[in-house]
């Protein structure tokens, strides 16, 4: 009987580990949904500066109702003052075709240009400890999107 108790505890846990598969995790929104309070952003991510405006959401990684550490994430479209935009400006690729994988209410208030990442956004002093940032300009524009995972 022990036996037969133990093999459906393994076969349990590896169905629990394997149901992801290769796909990316799913970004679970927070209660408090669409945000435009800037605070949160400038304390995180004071590379951004004084910006004008902002729409984000925020959340964790996976399952709510599972227990144990989780990791948060920050979508974000932020409209920067000018001249940290010029700044930012100088560390960007050049523009691409593909758009980042947002939570579709963020994705719908990115405009259809193309997104220039942002190459040095993310490390040192503009970014808050336990958070891993990437950046993108809007072509022709003062707009940052935002991905940020952390703690």
């Amino acid at each position: 009987m022990r036996r037969v108790i133990t093999v459906l505890i393994a076969l349990f846990l590896l169905a629990g580990c394997g149901s992801g598969g290769n796909q990316p995790a799913q970004k679970s929104v927070d209660e408090r949904g669409m945000r435009t309070d800037l605070d949160p952003l400038t304390r995180r991510f004071p590379a951004i500066g004084d910006p004008a405006s902002a729409h984000w959401q925020s959340g964790t990684y996976g399952d709510d109702r599972v227990p144990g550490p989780s990791t948060r994430w920050i979508d974000a479209v932020v409209e920067l003052d000018p001249e940290v935009a010029n700044r930012l400006r100088l560390d960007t690729g050049p523009p691409t075709g593909t758009r980042p994988d947002l939570v579709p209410d963020i994705d719908a208030q990115v405009p259809d240009l193309r997104l220039a990442p942002v190459t040095g956004f993310g490390h040192g002093d503009g970014v808050a400890t336990g958070w891993s940032v990437q950046g993108w300009l809007v072509e022709g524009s003062d707009t940052l999107v935002l991905s940020a995972q952390g703690q």
